[in-house]
């Protein structure tokens, strides 16, 4: 069974090292088309704003974005741009009111990595603005169906970013594959403390081809299903776009009642 909680009457549309995640292989795309798209904006060295993650808004005061981005930084460090394409001008402005990290969110680890940010001005909707629809807790998308990634992040491993938002279609990956594959990777030299997968987590890339996934700069953007549903949180993973290796999301369907509890 799917579902989906819409908690409009409430205000919240219900369907996580900021470096660690890895759009590779996707297409351009506009604001328009995913009007939910955050742009977060971090203060670098205190002198310019510059994109520091991505998000996807929730309610007109909040957004849902990864813990992982925002962790020992003050709000004061953020902005959010709203109902724009480009990664660095355009749209609306929203300095950050409050970051919420979730309180089980572990760094070393990665798990739970989903925080609400909000925002001191509300959003105004409007066609390049609107609230994304968050997955239920009993909203299973199978194994490989079509999600899509979204987000400024750089186009191929350590390569650079757009200022085009892009898109790239991916597919869900058997949960239990994903962690034997990680597992491999941690008997690897040098990986031995490198996370591993849990039920907080939803594996999504193209399966021993590669070519398509998020990439730095990507990391708390939404990975979404029919559009609009956001069923995933871009978190972390191996390099990027890695035939082996799939990039890792918080299952936004384990946290639907924390975002809407704190939306």
């Amino acid at each position: 069974m799917r579902t989906i909680i819409l908690l409009a009457l409430i205000g919240a549309a219900v369907a996580v090292p900021r470096s660690v995640t890895r759009i590779v292989g996707g297409s351009p795309t506009t604001v328009e088309t995913y009007p939910y798209m955050a742009n977060m904006q971090f203060l670098w060295w205190g002198i310019f704003w510059g994109l520091g993650c991505g998000g996807s808004l929730v309610t007109r005061n909040t957004v849902v974005s990864a813990s992982h981005c925002f962790i020992g930084d003050r709000p004061s460090q953020w902005r959010v741009l709203l109902g724009t394409s480009l990664a660095s001008s355009g749209g609306t402005t929203h300095a950050v009111r409050e970051i919420v990290l979730h309180p089980q969110y572990i760094h070393r680890t990665l798990d739970n990595d989903i925080a609400i940010i909000r925002l001191s001005n509300p959003a105004v909707y409007s066609s390049s603005i609107q609230p994304v629809r968050i997955a239920g807790a009993n909203y299973n998308v199978p194994d490989g169906a079509v999600v899509t990634a979204i987000g400024w992040g750089a186009l191929s491993h350590g390569g650079p970013s757009p200022q085009q938002l892009q898109h790239v279609d991916v597919n869900i990956i058997n949960h239990q594959l994903c962690v034997e594959r990680y597992a491999f990777l941690k008997t690897r030299p040098g990986f031995e403390n490198w996370p591993d997968i849990t039920e907080n987590m939803l594996c999504a890339g193209i399966l021993n081809v590669g070519g398509k996934d998020a990439c730095q700069g990507d990391s708390g953007g939404p990975l979404a299903h029919q559009g609009d549903i956001l069923v995933g949180v871009t978190s972390w993973g191996y390099r990027c776009a890695d035939p082996f290796y799939p990039g890792v999301n918080a299952r936004v369907s384990r946290f639907t009642d924390w975002i809407a509890t704190n939306a």
